[in-house]
Parts: C-alpha cells; structure tokens; sequence
C-alpha cells in the first residue's frame, strides 16, 4: 500500500495520499494547498481516481473543488454531510478565511459498502459526533484506519460546533474504532498517527480520566 500523509493550510489538516502497487490511488480530505498536494501527488506516481472525504468542515474540503477539476475524478461523501458541505462559504466567513468554489458531490457513500481503490479495500466506519455524516475508513487488510476528525493521539473531534455531540462521538469511538484490533494504525486528520491500543490505554477521553475530572465539555481535539 502507498500511503502518504501532506499536513496543509492553517488548521494544519492532513491530507492523504492513498494507492496500491499498480499506482492506482485516491486523495482522502484533500483540505488546502492544491497546488501542493498535486505535487506530492506528482511524486508519489499515485494516478488519482477518486477524492474521498471523511466529512465535511472547511478545513477538510478547501482543496478538493481544483483537484477534482485536476484529475477530473468524482468526489464521495456520505449523504449527511451535504448540509454542511453547503455551509462552509459561511463557515469561512465566520472564521475570516477564504474559501473558494463549493465542490460537487458526484456520489454518497453508503454505510455498509466497500469503496475499492485499486486492489485497496476501504470499509466506511460511521463515525459521527464531531460533524454529521463523519466517515472513518478501515483497510483491514493492511491494519490501519484513516479516522478523519473522530479521534486524535491523546484527544478526540471536538464537538462545539454545529451538528457535534460528545455522546455521539464517543458511541461512534466505542463500537466502530475501539473494536479493532489494538494494533490498528490511526491516521487522523490532524496531528501524528496512534494506535487503537494506546488510544484506548492512554487517551483521557477515552479511559475515563476526562469524565473522573469533569473535562467533557464538549471542546474536544484541535479541529
């Protein structure tokens, strides 16, 4: 498997490269810097067939409107992102940052299908709390879990924001991420990558530290 993390734009967001052995491959929440993930593109030799992404806050989608025009591929996201997908021009208003065109989604990935890149299988996991419609996505047969904004080295998606729960997210961290093998890989969508196991081991969110000190309040990660 190829698999190559670009950490782009202010919020420092990563973005991944993904792709077999015959080079086929597909960008995951390609966020900011298309010019740059191009490249990196460019030089992994990885031929883009897809953009997929995890959800749908501004700084998971800025790129993906250019890239997809670039490699003219169609762009997937599950059904209860759109809404806020349409959102973010506010979303970057808000925030003072410039945010360019809308992408279109070209298809909704469906809970329970296998989205196949190349000889890649990606299984989505419905990981919602931090946004509606959050995808996570598990290549079982290389052990590792693209897991978007659910759950981060030592934190987890904050979820102050609209549509974010914190019974939620952790519902969607217990039955579809905890429930892997502990050493699964984490790649989140920010920060380094982590293992299942020392997430469910050290992670104050997640072993119970956080709720014995009264921390969850719903602030959460850095995204």
């Amino acid at each position: 498997m190829i698999l190559e993390g670009i950490t782009v734009g202010p919020f420092q967001e990563n973005c991944y490269i993904v792709g077999d052995e015959s080079g086929e491959g597909a960008l995951i929440d390609p966020g900011d810097e298309a010019a740059r993930i191009a490249l990196a593109v460019e030089q992994s030799g990885v031929e883009i067939g897809s953009i997929i992404l995890t959800h749908s806050h501004i700084d998971h989608v800025g790129a993906v409107a250019e890239l997809a025009e670039e490699y003219s591929c169609p762009v997937l996201l599950h059904a209860e992102a759109e809404e806020m997908l349409q959102a973010v021009p506010q979303q970057a208003a808000m925030m003072g940052v410039k945010f360019g065109k809308v992408p279109e989604i070209d298809r909704y990935i469906e809970t329970g299908e296998t989205l196949e890149v190349g000889g890649l299988r990606l299984r989505p996991l419905y990981t919602p709390g931090h946004a509606p419609g959050h995808l996570a996505f598990y290549v079982e047969a290389e052990g590792l879990v693209l897991s978007g904004d659910a759950v981060f080295a030592g934190s987890v998606g904050r979820v102050d924001l609209p549509g974010g729960s914190m019974e939620v997210l952790m519902k969607s961290i217990r039955e579809e991420i905890l429930t892997l093998p502990d050493e699964t890989r984490l790649y989140p969508g920010h920060g380094p990558a982590t293992t299942v196991g020392e997430e469910r081991v050290s992670n104050p969110f997640l072993n119970g530290q956080m709720s014995q000190m009264g921390g969850m309040d719903g602030t959460g990660g850095p995204s």
